[in-house]
Order: structure tokens, then C-alpha cells, then sequence
């Protein structure tokens, strides 16, 4: 498949996961711990720019359609390896990506830790162009307690530093997947312009294109 065909393709995939695409996103229903800990601050919404942590939250829910029998990931209806890609010209980062999802998978996380270590993940107050950083801190940090909380009922206090760990790494991968979107719309302008999905677009395009400019790096 061409590496054009293929980016297309890939991207297409972020448009199955709606949730992500909100940018007013209430966290305390679906949790019950969440409500153990300053439910004043969890019964309101927090404003975040549509692009902060999409991709984050992507991977990590990644791993949840990951075999870490045979190193696949559950891609265009069927499990692929990292030889499905290669033609994307990007190796180093798929290569990442499987590693990553490989690593979180290897934790074990139940259904309730994913979900919490996904708000910790898309709810962060150093994120740039926050509304309101004041309140988005103060949910946070009831995030951080809840899924301390629910680690510690589940005997598994040592996964928050892991965790952690896992969060940083997120970061490198965000800035290698924003250098492999500025060199693929470099050398492949049309099928960046023109096929990527409108939801891939809106999410990352104009942030590639920042980083176009002289002077400016991700």
C-alpha cells in the first residue's frame, strides 16, 4: 500500500474515537471513587482545547486492542503487526507506539484504572491555552485521588509512579507523531490537504503547521 494510501488509512481510525473529540468533558459519572473525593469539583465541566491530549488518550486506550502474545493491535478490522506500516516511512514511531501499548498492556489495568489514568492523562494544568488552569488543577487533582484511591483498594499502590513513567513517554510520543505529520504534509501536501480525515485535521493539522514556521518547535 502506498505511504500516502496508508497515512490516510491510519488516520481514519481516530474517527471512531468520538469520545475523545469533546471538549467539555465531564469525568465523575462513570467512576464511582471519583465521587469519595471533592465531588464539588467533579460535578462541573472542564473547558479544554480540542487538541490537548487527543492523541494521549488514543494510545492509551490503544492498549486495550493490543496482543501482546504476538506484538498486534486490532487495526481496519483485523490484528496487524508493525510490518503493516512500514511503508509509512516512520518506523521509529510505530515501532514506539507498539512499545508503549505493549508496556501498559504488561500492568494489567482494570477497566476502572484505564479510565482514570485517562482523565489523569487528558486533564493536565500545564497544558497551554487553558480557559480556566485554576479549575482545571483542582480536578486533577481529584483525579489523582481517585485512582490513588482505587489503586490502594486494589493493592496496587506501586502502579501510580509506572504510571507516571507511562505519561512521559506519552509526551515523547506526541512530539515524534507532530515531526512525522510536519514531514509527511512536507512531502505529501494533497493527500494531507485533501484525505485526511476531517476529525485527523482538525486535531492536528494546524499544529504541524505551526510548527512549519521559523523559529517554532513542538
Amino acid at each position: 500500500m502506498p505511504c500516502s494510501t496508508l497515512w490516510s488509512s491510519q488516520n481514519t481510525s481516530l474517527d471512531s474515537v468520538s469520545s475523545v473529540r469533546t471538549t467539555r468533558s465531564p469525568f465523575s459519572k462513570p467512576v464511582s471513587s471519583l465521587s469519595l473525593h471533592a465531588t464539588s469539583n467533579l460535578n462541573t465541566t472542564v473547558s479544554l482545547p480540542l487538541t490537548s491530549g487527543s492523541l494521549e488518550v488514543v494510545l492509551v486506550r490503544m492498549s486495550r486492542f493490543f496482543n501482546t502474545e504476538n506484538n498486534t493491535v486490532f487495526f481496519d478490522g483485523k490484528f496487524a503487526g508493525t510490518e503493516v506500516f512500514k511503508s509509512l516511512a516512520c518506523g521509529d514511531l510505530i515501532t514506539a507506539v507498539f512499545d508503549f501499548a505493549h508496556s501498559v498492556c504488561a500492568l494489567r489495568l482494570t477497566d476502572q484504572q484505564v479510565a482514570l489514568f485517562s482523565a489523569l492523562v487528558l486533564i493536565n494544568a500545564d497544558r497551554p491555552c487553558l480557559e480556566d488552569r485554576g479549575r482545571v488543577q483542582r480536578v486533577q487533582r481529584s483525579v489523582v485521588l481517585g485512582l490513588t484511591h482505587i489503586l490502594h483498594k486494589d493493592n496496587r499502590d506501586s502502579l501510580m509512579h509506572k504510571l507516571y513513567q507511562r505519561m512521559s513517554v506519552l509526551r515523547s510520543l506526541c512530539s515524534l507523531h507532530m515531526e512525522k505529520l510536519r514531514w509527511f504534509s512536507q512531502r505529501y501536501p494533497l493527500t494531507a490537504n485533501s484525505l485526511f480525515p476531517p476529525l485527523y485535521k482538525e486535531l492536528f493539522a494546524s499544529e504541524a503547521e505551526l510548527m512549519l514556521l521559523p523559529g517554532i518547535t513542538h
